[in-house]
């Protein structure tokens, strides 16, 4: 069979449930992969936010630019700490992968999930199907933003939902 595999996933890279959808694939004759990982989203906290007190009530501009300064320190430490993580979690998958007897090449994304599969749609012309793994749906952020059904809607593609089992995972 030819054409390739995209895989979108995070948290759940090397989960049985994931790791059982890439073995069926691979039993059909489908052996090359594409894998995307969108980073976990961080949380953010307002920049500039300062205890309440504007500018014009007692903050003075420097305490102001020092809060607004360590903000965006601990944003990008968060946002650097997610993407090592993401990176950790493809490298073993795509040697997991080749391990396997297939082809494997990925990359990390930006946190947005349909963004991330937005690129790789436009830029790679021969998928013929997608994966997306998600966590159990009491956690899983995909899910609750609809991921599946909005990828489904961008392409004419397969969409296959793998949702990990609760006890096994956590969050993607």
């Amino acid at each position: 069979m030819t054409g390739r595999c995209l895989v979108v996933a995070n948290q759940t890279l090397g989960g049985t449930a994931l790791d059982a959808a890439l073995r069926e694939c691979m039993d059909r004759g489908l052996t090359r992969f594409y894998v995307v990982v969108p980073r976990t989203h961080v949380e953010h906290e307002a920049v500039g936010w300062a205890g309440g007190f504007g500018l014009s009530e007692g903050v003075s501009p420097e305490l102001m630019r020092t809060a607004i300064e360590e903000d965006a320190r601990r944003q990008e430490a968060e946002l650097d700490r997610a993407r090592r993580r993401a990176q950790e979690r493809l490298d073993l998958m795509l040697s997991k992968i080749e391990g396997l007897g297939g082809q494997a090449l990925g990359e990390v994304r930006s946190e947005e999930p349909l963004e991330a599969v937005e690129v790789i749609l436009e830029r790679e012309s021969d998928l013929t199907e997608i994966i997306i793994s998600t966590l159990p749906a009491g956690l899983s952020r995909w899910l609750k933003l609809d991921l599946p059904n909005r990828v489904m809607r961008l392409t004419d593609l397969p969409v296959t939902t793998i949702e990990a089992e609760a006890e096994a995972e956590a969050e993607a």
